[in-house]
């Protein structure tokens, strides 16, 4: 399979889950060098290496300039198999939308994609890699296809135990792209005195009460369906993404971060 880039310019305006504030982002066709974001007239490429901060979301940074909130935009490139693009950003972070890939994805859909002349790369995991976090763990195995397969459970009624399986066949764009970023109404008030959820609501985040919800799902398991997502967003930044069997128990931006890390020591025989 070649590579591909996207065929026109993509503009995209919103507001940023964290920060709350106006964000733009123009996407250009790009015939090499891998996904670049620019801010300030920073070149940031979009690499494990320059990943700044893993709290509640994924922060590239280079020389001070930093892009918060990439890993929706980077599952939707994965989905649509997108090796090579300039993003232009205007903002702190790249904008919510619904709280899902599927606006980037239908965005990247109406305009086309563009095929080049060089082979896609393929990668594979070499070993069962482990790590573990505060009762969260996940390892991978290598496979000749990639499967993804992740639990949560939690303390509460409706996220006692949810259970996916992407068998890297099934409709990413459809079944995992959609699902939509979740949080805990319990958890606003704190998190927004630390700078997260500012411009969170019903209309970009599944709300969790105590008990129940308080907007309607797209899916009874979106939440361990958005988790797969954010994970192929993240693991997009080791592009092209190490082909093997991953499983996931109660993981999150850290722990998946830790994930690459170790993916990344085993591929330089460390």
């Amino acid at each position: 399979m070649k590579e591909r880039t996207i065929k026109e310019k993509i503009i995209l305006s919103g507001r940023g889950i964290h920060s709350g504030n106006k964000a733009k982002i123009t996407l250009y066709p790009k015939e090499e060098g891998g996904i670049i974001f620019v801010k300030d007239q920073e070149e940031i490429p979009a690499i494990f290496s320059l990943v700044k901060s893993q709290e509640r979301e994924i922060v590239l940074s280079k020389n001070g300039v930093s892009v918060r909130g990439v890993e929706h935009l980077m599952s939707a490139l994965y989905a649509c198999g997108v090796d090579h693009v300039r993003v232009e950003i205007e903002g702190e972070e790249i904008p919510a939308f619904d709280g899902s890939a599927y606006p980037f994805i239908s965005a990247i859909e109406k305009v086309g994609l563009k095929e080049l002349k060089k082979e896609k790369r393929k990668r594979f995991i070499n070993k069962k890699i482990f790590v573990e976090n505060k009762g969260s763990f996940a390892f991978c195995l290598p496979a000749k296809k990639l499967k993804v397969h992740y639990i949560i459970s939690y303390n509460h009624p409706l996220l006692f135990y949810q259970e996916y399986i992407f068998d890297g066949k099934t409709d990413f764009k459809k079944n995992i792209g959609r699902s939509r970023t979740y949080g805990f109404l319990s958890w606003k008030e704190e998190l927004n005195k630390r700078g997260f959820a500012l411009g969170a609501s019903e209309k970009n985040t599944l709300i969790y009460t105590e008990s129940g919800l308080l907007n309607k799902p797209r899916f009874k398991d979106e939440a361990v369906r958005h988790k797969i997502l954010d994970l192929m967003g993240e693991l997009y930044l080791l592009n092209p993404i190490p082909i093997g069997y991953y499983f996931v128990f109660r993981g999150g931006h850290l722990l998946h971060f830790q994930l690459l890390k170790e993916i990344e020591r085993s591929k330089n025989g460390l």
